[in-house]
């Protein structure tokens, strides 16, 4: 049973960085009816076992969404709330189960389940741009994606693909993982997200600190693929996309930056009328709307809870986010940096956009406690020298 359910688990890690594709109407994600089969699998598991595992975070967690089944009550539009609750609780229990199952090998084995999900996600966006289908003037991305949206799932996996590849078993597995990295990076520029270049540029931090340490024919070869993304880049990416990429500094010294900040200011001024309590989960579009005229995104995580959900809700929110990683700083270092850069990417994408609901945020928090009960993600991998 315990093998179905981990089994169950890989495909959904798999999914979720191309969970937007494959829509099945009426019901919704394939990711999302697939995690559904997963979490009640994995419930009859773990009560035919009798056995728990838990972790600090998600006791944070647990609590966070509590809060949130709270603030229906008093909540300026109660279905709203019920709806994100309902997702809350489902990220809960999908993180839950992965670090209830994880063992030693496990979590490596998700995360090459989740580079694997990049790929497709990458060669979709590819597809996009070669058939000249955009999302918005001259940005591609995979069928169902926002750009910037996708751009987070992407930069997640560049790291995960650079210590897995310079670690691999196999010679095939280590160029599987290798070559995504320029893979991503030009599906990234396709997008021409600025939050997404941003990410890349972290991303890479970690590549570069990898690169110092592996062998000298390792070293050539990555630095080879960073030649041959940029080659791509120039010859495929449009200039119209590479020059909104390159106007991250212009936007930020405009004041506007696609008018957030006017939507930030705005959530301001509603959690200073409910700065305990908040207005009730999943509503800081309804909430803002007086004030701007128009229903608008927060595209900011840490203003949305606390609009939503008060002083006591962004105060669980913030414990749910640190608590994976607290243990991180006890790593080797490789795995220390590995941990570091995917938190600063998950706040790239908190300070820019709606992160808190997604899958990819939860499943990268469980991803971090699994890892953090052991010193290592896998003993081989961990244990073997650096390519």
């Amino acid at each position: 049973m315990i093998r179905v359910v981990r089994i169950l688990l890989w495909f959904f890690v798999f999914l979720a960085p191309w969970e937007n594709v494959i829509v099945i109407p009426g019901l919704g994600t394939a990711a999302k009816i697939w995690g559904l089969a997963v979490g009640v699998v994995g419930l009859l598991a773990v009560l035919a076992k009798g056995r728990l595992r838990f972790h600090p975070f998600l006791l944070a967690g647990l609590l966070f969404v509590a809060w949130g089944w709270t603030s229906v009550f008093w909540s300026i539009e109660a279905e709203l709330s019920v709806g994100r609750m309902l997702t809350y609780t489902g990220l809960w229990l999908m993180a839950w189960l992965i670090y209830h199952y994880g063992t030693v090998s496990f979590p490596s084995s998700l995360l090459q389940a989740y580079v694997l999900g990049a790929w497709v996600a990458a060669l979709l966006t590819i597809q996009a741009y070669v058939k000249g289908i955009t999302v918005v003037y001259q940005r591609f991305a995979a069928e169902g994606f926002d750009p910037n949206d996708l751009c987070i799932y992407l930069n997640l996996g560049i790291p995960f693909a650079a210590y897995l590849g310079f670690r691999a078993r196999s010679a095939l597995a280590r160029l599987f993982c290798l070559f995504y990295i320029p893979v991503a990076l030009v599906a990234i520029l396709l997008t021409a997200s600025r939050t997404g270049a941003l990410g890349s540029a972290v991303a890479l931090l970690f590549v570069l600190y990898h690169l110092r340490a592996v062998k000298m024919k390792w070293r050539l070869a990555g630095i080879f693929l960073l030649m041959g993304a940029a080659w791509a880049t120039l010859t495929w990416v449009p200039q119209a996309s590479l020059a909104r990429t390159s106007t991250i500094l212009a936007g930020v010294r405009g004041g506007s930056l696609n008018e957030r900040l006017n939507i930030w200011a705005a959530g301001l001024q509603v959690f200073a009328t409910h700065p305990v309590l908040g207005v009730g989960a999943g509503t800081f579009s309804q909430a803002v709307e007086p004030i701007l005229k128009e229903p608008r995104a927060p595209h900011n995580a840490f203003l949305a809870i606390a609009v939503e959900e008060g002083f006591v809700g962004l105060f669980l929110w913030l414990s749910l986010i640190t608590l994976p990683f607290l243990k991180v700083l006890k790593f080797s270092p490789h795995e220390r940096w590995l941990w570091l850069v995917t938190l600063a990417i998950l706040l790239i994408s908190f300070v820019s956009l709606n992160f808190e609901w997604r899958k990819v945020t939860w499943l990268m928090l469980a991803f971090a406690a699994a890892c953090s009960t052991r010193d290592i993600l896998n003993p081989y991998l961990a244990s073997r020298e650096i390519v």
